[in-house]
């Protein structure tokens, strides 16, 4: 399973939306932060930009690659665009021709627009995806066939940007979640002893704690050896090994003691 990470502009923290494949359309982007959000979208519209550079996500058809962060707005609504409750409906902006410059119009979309990606059947994906060109026999039909044709050339359009986005996303690594702190590195076992480091599991020199032989025996899993803070050195005796049925207290010297009475 993949994710992005989202945030509104003013909150702290992000939020995740989990999806199949190598990335997820804007559309559906917005679509699940307002269902996530439970916004209905009546009266404003919405904007969402790489958390990083800062650029907006112009195209509703545009993919957002895997563990990418965004940030959303809420912005006002634009005359010709809807309100945000259009992506709860199923219904996105239809994309610009790259000849032209104007939406083409493709109708009323329903479900997701995220095309998911299968390295093993991408070619037998894409030739079936691909409507062929309807030719123009006719001339009542050229207005019609000529819609075809540019749906057919968007298809091929976007087909060709997924296959380079599959490109640049094969080579690049996973990014960690923003503001999540980084795995803890284990210490090295193969490092110089400190001269007074106490093994805190069983209370012995000479191994890390990683490496302590006693590792696996439930019978130390709750043994702490305590600081001989507080307590007057004559009442410390030293010791080389743990007595057994006694309670072990560490000096700052690293030294193992016990306590007894002054007699």
């Amino acid at each position: 399973m993949s994710q992005i990470y989202y945030k509104f502009k003013s909150a702290k923290d992000y939020d995740n939306i989990t999806f199949d494949g190598l990335g997820i359309s804007v559309f559906d982007a917005k679509k699940e932060i307002l269902t996530a959000k439970k916004l209905k979208g009546n009266d404003f519209d919405i904007v969402v930009s790489h958390a990083e550079s800062g650029e907006d996500y112009q195209e509703d058809t545009a993919l957002i690659p895997r563990n990418t962060p965004i940030v959303v707005r809420r912005v006002p609504t634009k005359p010709g665009k809807g309100t945000a409750h259009r992506y709860l409906e199923g219904t996105p902006t239809a994309p610009r021709n790259a000849a032209t410059g104007n939406r083409i119009n493709y109708g009323n979309v329903n479900g997701s627009m995220t095309k998911t990606f299968d390295s093993s059947k991408q070619q037998q994906q894409t030739q079936v995806s691909r409507p062929s060109p309807v030719p123009i026999t006719t001339q009542n039909s050229s207005e019609e066939q000529t819609e075809e044709a540019r749906i057919a050339a968007m298809f091929a359009q976007s087909s060709e940007f997924w296959e380079k986005t599959q490109e640049q996303m094969a080579s690049k690594p996973a990014l960690r979640r923003p503001n999540q702190p980084r795995p803890q590195v284990k210490q090295q076992i193969q490092k110089a002893l400190p001269p007074n480091y106490v093994c805190y599991r069983c209370g012995q020199k000479g191994h890390w704690i990683q490496a302590c032989p006693t590792n696996g025996d439930r019978s130390f899993d709750h043994m702490k050896v305590r600081k001989t803070t507080g307590i007057p050195r004559s009442f410390l005796q030293k010791v080389e090994q743990v007595p057994p049925g006694k309670g072990v207290l560490v000096t700052q010297d690293g030294n193992l003691v016990i306590a007894q009475a002054n007699e």
